[in-house]
């Protein structure tokens, strides 16, 4: 017979393989195709089956690993909040900042919330993830959507 571990991890196991089943079922109706004609239903399956994997994955290791009980930790009610809050002020800035500050002031806001990251991480995070996310959907996928946007109109200027 199996022992559970850690429950927290068993819980988050089974959660992320009923929101994989659950959003396959969801789009039960749209054709998945294959890897060469992807159909409109192909990438949701294919992130359900992945996230389905992960929760298999966490899973096993609840049951393998013994966690070490330090006792309950007090909630962080600050990354709750900025949690909730990060996706409703990208989409309220991502217009009026452009991508690039809209997702530096995001990454190192939400960052301020945890107890591990320290301020300069979340800078040097946030630097590089805009980076990136302008190359990846300005350049490499031209989506249309600006670097930097009306607010900031002096860098605006060279992009």
């Amino acid at each position: 017979m199996l022992k559970i571990k850690n429950a927290r991890d068993f819980a988050g196991g089974v959660t992320m393989i009923c929101t994989g089943l659950l959003f396959i079922w969801f789009g039960r109706d749209l054709q998945v195709g294959n890897s060469f004609q992807m159909g409109p239903g192909y990438f949701p399956t294919m992130l359900s089956l992945l996230l389905m994997a992960l929760g298999t994955l966490i899973i096993v290791q609840s049951v393998l690993v013994e966690v070490e009980d330090d006792g309950p930790e007090a909630w962080n009610w600050m990354a709750y909040f900025l949690v909730i809050l990060a996706p409703i002020g990208f989409g309220l800035l991502l217009a009026r900042l452009g991508l690039a500050a809209t997702m530096f002031l995001l990454i190192v806001g939400v960052a301020t919330a945890s107890r591990y990251a320290n301020w300069r991480h979340a800078i040097l995070l946030g630097l590089f993830l805009s980076a990136c996310s302008v190359l990846l959907f300005t350049k490499l996928l031209s989506l249309p959507v600006s670097a930097f946007g009306p607010w900031i109109p002096f860098i605006g200027d060279f992009f």
